[in-house]
């Protein structure tokens, strides 16, 4: 599970290779290693989403050759997974910084200074920060630096510690960076968005903060991260010192999504890092055409520094490119699968409990997963989620119930949107995704194997009762719709867990596929 391992690969230039393409095509023949060089080559690039699913404003650093990055939990606990990587490309989890629910999590900022990482996050419109030794933790609890404010940065200039926030708006830090000493005033007014361009609202938040070669560079995100498909972009301003004044980029938007007839939609929220041997890029995060449902997935743009001081995308380069891998050797693998055999004492990293975080309330390991029925229906339970990319996958679990508990296999936007199949001690009930629900009363098996199919966002849904055959239910679902421009809150539709009622729902052979796969 989340296995990152990276064998090494010889690369030939990407440039080069384009360049000698139609020559090597005639020539393939003549030359018998040609064929494994190009094989090479396709080996070397990597493709956009570099994390699929909904792991939206990502806040990367680079810790000597080692990346670390956490991006919002929103109301899922853990909260603040904190993810590691050797390349950029490759991310696995590694450690989460909350082990409470706190309240919805947004846009959190990981830096470190002076040694020491802290990670400012938004938890219901007011600022905290949790600090740890290393990026992997033990974090601390969060301090309320009593801030109504979302998205903020941390920067330091000469002893002195600031963050922004949304809105423009910069407060000072203490020297410890765990209080403030100033109220918060406004230090950057938005980029003038063109009137031409359709945006959901000017929205200036998201800020990301760097310090480069004698000025301080400030990212922001505005034009809104949802609504139209060329809401969203990255607003880039430098100045000498950390409180401005500030100038902006004359290659504005550095980051902009051209047409809705685009791959990638809304992009934005834009953090730069750098690798080890000089090399630059951007996380900025997107909706995919036509899969919303998705949420807003992770990609990684190569930078470029101009002559005059400033960056842009490198522009021969788009978000939908074939892209050379930042690191020599290394290749683009599958994202995090989240199978899980749950053969460990502990609950696996994939995991997350909606608006809740209560060990007591399972048991895992030994291989299964024992979870007690938590209110009446899905309204007012706490499902166990696990988002994933892809546009088809296939899901399955087996389950069995005690008396007076249901359970099954979802996929769940909010308790008012999802659609799944569970089972009772009196059958199997099918949920489609405008809420109707519907029963095959009278099975008579507290135990059953359940399977979702997803093939490009329509559900169908299978049981198999003991050792009996596969069935498919006459009812099938259609999700395309389930997604922020149509019910808000940011999120994605996600594979969860579900138990409500009473006593307790066993769940073994949680399996993942990336592909629609019918039952044999």
């Amino acid at each position: 599970m989340y296995d990152n391992s990276l064998p090494v690969q010889r690369t030939i230039s990407r440039r080069s290779f384009f360049r000698n393409v139609s020559a090597a095509s005639v020539t393939l023949a003549l030359q018998p290693n040609l064929q494994s060089l190009l094989a090479e080559e396709q080996n070397s690039i990597y493709r956009n989403p570099i994390m699929g699913g909904d792991h939206p404003d990502a806040s990367p650093i680079r810790v000597g050759n080692d990346f670390y990055l956490t991006h919002s939990s929103f109301d899922y606990a853990p909260g603040l997974l904190i993810w590691h990587s050797r390349d950029l490309v490759n991310w696995r989890p590694v450690a989460a910084a909350l082990h409470r629910y706190y309240g919805s999590i947004w846009a959190p900022y990981l830096c470190e200074y002076s040694g020491h990482f802290y990670i400012y996050f938004p938890a219901n419109n007011r600022i905290n920060v949790v600090h740890a030794a290393h990026p992997t933790g033990p974090w601390s609890e969060p301090i309320d630096l009593g801030i109504a404010a979302i998205d903020p940065a941390h920067i330091a200039e000469n002893g002195r510690r600031f963050l922004y926030t949304n809105g423009g708006q910069m407060v000072e830090l203490t020297p410890d960076g765990l209080g403030v000493k100033s109220t918060p005033r406004t230090v950057f007014e938005p980029w003038p968005i063109p009137t031409s361009t359709r945006i959901e609202c000017t929205c200036l938040e998201g800020p990301k903060l760097l310090e480069h070669n004698g000025y301080f560079y400030l990212n922001v995100a505005e034009g809104g991260t949802g609504g139209p498909a060329t809401s969203h972009s990255v607003i880039s301003a430098r100045s000498r010192h950390a409180d401005g004044p500030w100038e902006f980029s004359p290659y504005n938007p550095i980051v902009h999504t051209q047409s809705r007839d685009d791959r990638w939609l809304s992009l934005g929220h834009g953090r730069l890092v750098d690798t080890p041997d000089g090399k630059w890029y951007m996380t900025v995060h997107s909706y995919e055409n036509g899969y919303r449902t998705l949420g807003r997935q992770l990609l990684l743009l190569p930078i470029e520094w101009t002559a005059d001081g400033w960056f842009r995308v490198v522009p021969e380069i788009a978000a939908d490119s074939d892209i050379p891998m930042p690191m020599s050797g290394t290749i683009q693998q599958a994202f995090a699968d989240p199978s899980d055999q749950f053969d460990t004492p502990e609950l696996g990293l994939q995991w997350g409990f909606w608006h809740e975080y209560d060990p007591a309330r399972f048991e895992t390991g030994k291989h299964f997963l024992r979870l007690a029925a938590r209110g009446k229906g899905l309204n007012d339970s706490s499902v166990l989620t696990a988002p994933v990319g892809g546009h088809a996958y296939t899901i399955e679990v087996e389950v069995e119930v005690e008396s007076g508990c249901e359970a099954g296999l979802l996929l769940f936007y909010n308790p008012e949107h999802a659609t799944g199949i569970t089972l009772t001690s009196t059958g199997v009930n099918v949920r489609v995704a405008n809420g109707l629900i519907f029963s095959h009363q009278g099975l008579g098996s507290s135990r059953a194997t359940l399977r979702l199919v997803n093939d490009r966002q329509e559900i169908d849904f299978y049981f198999r009762l003991d050792q009996q055959p596969w069935k498919r239910t006459e009812y099938s679902a259609e999700i395309s719709g389930m997604h922020h421009n149509v019910l808000g809150g940011f999120l994605d539709v996600r594979p969860a867990l579900s138990a409500w009622g009473t006593n307790n729902a066993t769940f073994r052979n949680f399996r993942y596929w990336p592909e629609a796969k019918l039952p044999t």
